[in-house]
């Protein structure tokens, strides 16, 4: 499935490869549907130096053997100048390393997975969000500050590079924090795209003693799931999710259930709240802000040089609605700021922390 905006004799070409099918099309679409939002609104206005944005989407499907032919198709038949908006750590993990290889652009990916945040950056890579290894710091100081201790802390994981990267930054985290017995908590998996959760179930309710907080990091559905079976059956632990888990489709997949469940964001929670500007769709909609400034100072050819430099040129700067983002020649990550929400009984996520360099 190919989704496209009508191209313009002029046009500034970028690319998507993001998952349009399969159990987490939703979080592609509205990464999608949040970024194209605002290139339209640009083009409406006259584009850049009267150069229109074409956005080319193909569809992955979430599953890494997908990736390939994608990212090739956009960069030798579309002639991308930046693969923008890829939804998730698996097909990032192929994704980033093509484009960043061939000297394109790979922005504003929907994960804030380590493999993107390399010391120095990767030169043709950036970032929007905030990373997990942020988010989770988030987590782990919310949980301590409610006196549970770490040996009673479970985790369940997709059993994929999202999977390991949640473990290693919960690992990084708790250590951070002067906990270095990670080994000794209970470690659960469920297979990416899959249901399977109940091996992760039968696990915590054998351990002793019971877990109090419970680390996802997955895809919304599974942990819907999981949160379903388990929310009764420990009704003393705390919920925690990252943002990959979509807040709202979490949210609509937990009908009569709240409170005890937690969701890190990476952008502020809407002051109105509407499922067609969720989480998801504001951080395409705010990242697009962010190249669109790099795209505007560009004074001579707009192509992925120029753009890259023009990224790393932007400096400090306050986004509207956001906060301050930041991007320089060693720091490829846009933005530091997390926010802590939880489920009320209204099914509206409310701040209850925040973190980040306006803070």
């Amino acid at each position: 499935m190919i989704l496209y905006n009508f191209a313009h004799a002029e046009s500034i070409e970028l690319g998507m490869s993001t998952s349009l099918s399969g159990p987490n099309q939703l979080l592609g679409r509205e990464m999608y549907q949040g970024m194209n939002a605002f290139f339209n609104e640009i083009n409406q206005q006259g584009g850049i130096h009267g150069q229109m944005i074409n956005l080319t989407v193909l569809d992955d499907g979430y599953e890494p053997d997908s990736v390939i032919a994608n990212i090739n198709k956009l960069i030798d038949q579309h002639n991308v100048i930046a693969i923008v908006g890829n939804a998730g750590t698996p097909t990032a993990a192929i994704a980033a390393p093509m484009a960043n290889a061939r000297g394109i652009v790979f922005y504003g990916a929907f994960t804030g997975a380590d493999l993107l945040r390399k010391t120095p950056p990767d030169p043709y890579i950036f970032n929007f969000r905030a990373s997990y290894r942020q988010e989770m710091e988030v987590i782990v100081q919310d949980i301590l500050d409610h006196g549970i201790s770490p040996f009673r802390i479970a985790l369940f994981l997709q059993d994929d590079s999202l999977g390991q990267t949640g473990y290693d930054i919960t690992k990084a985290a708790l250590e951070k924090f002067g906990f270095n017995q990670i080994d000794q908590l209970l470690l659960t998996r469920y297979p990416r795209n899959s249901l399977a959760i109940q091996g992760a179930i039968n696990a915590m309710i054998q351990v002793s003693p019971e877990p109090e907080a419970i680390i996802i990091v997955g895809a919304y559905q599974p942990a819907a799931q999981f949160i379903r079976f388990s929310h009764r059956i420990f009704p003393n632990a705390r919920f925690y999710n990252l943002s990959f888990s979509a807040a709202y489709l979490l949210a609509n997949a937990l009908p009569g259930i709240h409170g005890r469940i937690y969701m890190t964001q990476v952008v502020p929670p809407a002051e109105t709240y509407s499922e067609e500007r969720n989480f998801i769709w504001r951080e395409g909609y705010l990242a697009a802000q962010v190249l669109v400034k790099a795209l505007k100072s560009i004074s001579g050819n707009i192509n992925s040089d120029s753009l890259k430099h023009a990224l790393e040129a932007l400096d400090s700067s306050n986004l509207e609605g956001f906060g301050t983002i930041n991007l320089a020649a060693d720091d490829h990550q846009a933005s530091d700021h997390v926010w802590l929400t939880h489920l009320d009984k209204t099914r509206k996520w409310n701040s209850v922390k925040a973190t980040g360099d306006d803070d």
